[in-house]
């Protein structure tokens, strides 16, 4: 016989801790054995070899072994979806989208305040002062993504989901193909307020072509075009349609670089959706989030810029 599931997780959840230390470590370990051993290589452009080679070979194998590891272990202790909503009474923030979405927003981010967040985990921290985001759960899934906690129901799922869209501040979908989340799409424009949903598109401009000739008989209107979405470094969520009274549908493209999170950017763009939300707290998260952002990006060019100089000294002054 096999182990029980509980002590599965709990075995799971340390394994995954044990090897984000162990990632940690491997990147304290290579810097401190350069520092030692500098002099005993020859000091001076062997030391600044041995620094460059680990900001450009270990640093990343560690970095990537930490994200893989400390994302796992979040995947190992999230709670379900019941319990989420049980432990916040405010209506929820309904998350429905294909489950082809999920793969496309478990990246993790490539600046230092998204190295360890998931984009479904992004999403999950800018809607969560609306209310608590939950999402059906894919069937038979093991580890369900980082993100919004999953709510698992058998084949019972269409009545949750009108239980849930009843309940729902907000509405987000994730756009894709099916015929589960055309179902979906259908309960939500006869249900909801066309004002609190949004449709995020994580996806290029021909996959939204194919998207909305699927649900072209869905809404009321037609969806508009959407124009040529801006280069992203790290984030598929790149534009989002948004809807007035009459579900005119209207596209909202996301300007997001290294500079500007895809916490910033719903904030800012979605700024008439929180409005209608009476969520008067956006603004100051929105400018939060950009003071936390160029902190960090100013610290992260500090220190690298304080590793040349540091390595430019030891090879034409200490030598």
């Amino acid at each position: 016989m096999g182990e029980p599931e509980p002590a599965r997780s709990v075995l799971r959840a340390v394994a995954y801790f044990c090897g984000a230390v162990a990632g940690c470590l491997l990147i304290v370990a290579v810097v401190v054995a350069i520092a030692l051993t500098s002099d005993r290589l020859g000091g001076g452009v062997l030391y600044f070899a041995g620094l460059v080679a680990a900001q450009l070979i270990a640093q990343p194998i560690g970095r990537h072994v930490v994200v893989r590891c400390w994302t796992g272990y979040k995947r190992t202790i999230a709670v379900d979806g019941w319990s989420a909503l049980s432990a916040d009474s405010r209506p929820p923030v309904l998350y429905l989208r294909s489950f082809a979405v999920d793969d496309v927003l478990a990246r993790t981010g490539d600046t230092a305040l998204d190295y360890f967040r998931t984009e479904e985990e992004r999403l999950a921290r800018a809607f969560a002062p609306v209310g608590p985001l939950v999402a059906i759960g894919r069937p038979g899934e093991v580890l369900p993504p980082a993100g919004a906690p999953r709510v698992h129901v058998g084949d019972e799922w269409r009545q949750t989901v009108r239980e849930l869209l009843d309940r729902a501040r907000l509405v987000l979908v994730g756009a894709g193909r099916g015929a589960g989340l055309r179902w979906e799409l259908e309960q939500v424009v006869a249900t909801a307020d066309p004002r609190r949903v949004v449709v995020l598109l994580p996806f290029d401009n021909w996959q939204y072509d194919h998207f909305r000739s699927g649900v072209a008989e869905v809404f009321p209107h037609p969806l508009p075009d959407l124009p040529p979405l801006p280069e992203a470094d790290d984030h598929a969520i790149r534009a989002a349609l948004v809807f007035g009274e009459d579900w005119t549908a209207a596209p909202v493209l996301f300007g997001i670089d290294r500079a500007t999170s895809l916490e910033i950017a719903l904030l800012h763009h979605l700024a008439p959706v929180f409005a209608h939300l009476e969520d008067e707290r956006a603004p100051m998260r929105l400018r939060r989030q950009r003071d936390l952002r160029w902190l960090a990006l100013r610290l992260a060019g500090l220190t690298l810029l304080l590793t040349v100089v540091w390595g430019l000294v030891r090879v034409f002054v200490l030598r």
